[in-house]
């Protein structure tokens, strides 16, 4: 994302502009793959960005306040993980094995969440679903079979 981009994000929301929240949107806009506090951490320090872990979490709160970032808490993942908020729904496929988590951009419980709301009378605000498996580098590693 282009730099300027970020930057009027960030201003958008009512936070003032720094170079951490530019890096850290940045790096999380170019991620495939969702990233822990430690993650970001790490590859800033490979950057030669000099910052303290301390101050990641400190942003990452603001940003997922902001809703410019999503936490995303995983079953099976004791820490959370961090993702840029594209506004997409999505759900997740996690791999038992290496714990590769990849996100999935289509859900298929439009329809079956207004079939709940209809019979319920509930109003449905969102909902989250994760799959477990593996991936097709875990299956060959562990020689595992589609039944």
């Amino acid at each position: 994302m282009k730099k300027q981009k970020l930057v009027d994000k960030i201003m958008s929301a009512g936070l003032k502009n720094t170079k951490y929240r530019v890096y850290m949107i940045d790096l999380l806009s170019k991620s495939e793959k969702l990233m822990s506090a430690q993650d970001i951490y790490l590859e800033l320090m490979k950057k030669k960005v000099n910052i303290n872990l301390s101050t990641v979490y400190r942003t990452l709160d603001k940003l997922v306040e902001t809703k410019i970032i999503n936490r995303v808490q995983m079953e099976h993942e004791k820490q959370a993980l961090f993702e840029y908020n594209r506004n997409i729904h999505h759900h997740f496929l996690t791999c038992l094995g290496c714990n590769k988590i990849i996100p999935i951009y289509e859900c298929p419980l439009k329809d079956y969440e207004e079939q709940l709301q209809e019979k319920t009378g509930f109003i449905l605000t969102g909902h989250s679903i994760e799959f477990y498996g593996y991936c097709k580098d875990c299956q060959e590693k562990l020689k595992i079979k589609e039944n």
